[in-house]
């Protein structure tokens, strides 16, 4: 059974945003509330970027070396990374149970070669752990998009897919046989187990800038959020450095979203053209046990999944606050009363992640 997280290889279908065009939507969320909110949320929010000791490298050679292979995908610390990413969003101790003791770690890697659109430069590849029978595939993104006159090309190369998969005895021919002493990459992810990476100010201010055209966009439906003594309250994961992706827990609403893009989030056409794309769980209606219950749709996270998303939002995240907006406040059509209600204590502290 494949149990995989659903992945930009999934982008474009039910659910997901570019920009302020919806293509449709997997749960209701009032649109300008709960964007304006989400966008807003990281905008106090500075990088954390803890120092670590860099991986150590098997003694052995790798072996089997077709020449297309990307350098950047076969060295260990780029492979360290995959790992610290599986790490904290897929594995479990069984998965570490089932290593061999005192044996290096070993790694498929090979290019991968699908379809592109004419004038597609993007390169993909595949990076396959026997041990675990999980394959990682990895985009480094180069085309343009005429419509928009842009250019959308990642500096690296980023995580589009995650799935288990049955393997074969032996090697594919067109793989790359790459060797990590097992210690070292086991030592490296207790280590930095709890690292916590967050958006620096200058992402900050493009979402700022994002935020801005999110005030425009119509859609606001039902009645008002259920605001937590009068603020909006979120939960932020933290980031990695080999996948474009951010995940947010709403409490107010909650819902799950992640946010996404085949462009560096740090690369600013993520904002100029509005290359971002939003995908929206909602934690009561859209989780199964079993995704073999929804055969076909991608509306769904399993229990476990919610449970990872929700350790890595809240656990390791950083909850952050907003305050109710005016309008937010203002009275309901046709009433006297406020929208929602205000604040117990209006001169109460918002605590540290407060916007």
């Amino acid at each position: 059974m494949n149990t995989k997280f659903p992945s930009l290889e999934g982008l474009g279908v039910g659910g997901f945003r570019r920009g302020n065009r919806f293509l449709s939507r997997t749960a209701f969320v009032p649109g300008r509330q709960a964007l304006w909110f989400i966008l807003a949320l990281v905008l106090a929010v500075n990088f954390v970027g803890a120092a670590t000791n860099g991986p150590a490298k098997d003694n052995r050679s790798p072996t089997n070396a077709p020449g297309d292979i990307p350098a950047e995908v076969l060295q260990p610390a780029y492979l360290f990374e995959v790992c610290r990413y599986i790490y904290r969003w897929q594995l479990d101790e069984r998965d570490l149970e089932s290593l061999p003791a005192d044996a290096p770690l070993v790694f498929w890697v090979r290019a991968l070669h699908p379809p592109l659109d004419a004038g597609d430069k993007s390169r993909l590849a595949e990076i396959i752990l026997p041990g675990l029978s999980m394959s990682i595939r990895v985009k480094k993104a180069d085309y343009t998009i005429p419509e928009l006159k842009a250019t959308v090309k990642s500096q690296s190369y980023k995580i589009i897919n995650v799935a288990r998969i049955s393997l074969p005895d032996r090697a594919p021919a067109d793989c790359r046989i790459v060797y990590l002493e097992q210690q070292a990459l086991l030592d490296y992810l207790y280590k930095t187990r709890s690292q916590r990476d967050y958006p620096d100010e200058t992402l900050g201010k493009r979402l700022r800038a994002a935020l801005r055209e999110e005030l425009q966009f119509s859609g606001d439906q039902g009645g008002p959020l259920a605001l937590i003594n009068g603020r909006h309250v979120a939960h932020l994961a933290p980031l990695s450095p080999v996948a474009n992706e951010l995940w947010v827990f709403w409490e107010n609403g909650r819902m799950l979203l992640k946010f996404a893009s085949d462009i560096d989030l740090a690369n600013p056409a993520v904002w100029e053209h509005e290359s971002l794309m939003v995908r929206m769980y909602d934690i009561d209606r859209q989780v199964v046990v079993s995704l073999d219950e929804a055969p076909g749709s991608n509306r769904f996270l399993t229990r476990d999944q919610v449970g990872r998303v929700l350790y890595n939002c809240m656990v390791l995240g950083q909850r952050l606050e907003l305050p109710a907006t005016p309008e937010e406040l203002a009275p309901a059509p046709g009433t006297n009363a406020p929208a929602v209600s205000p604040p117990a204590d209006p001169k109460a502290p918002l605590g540290a992640g407060a916007i």
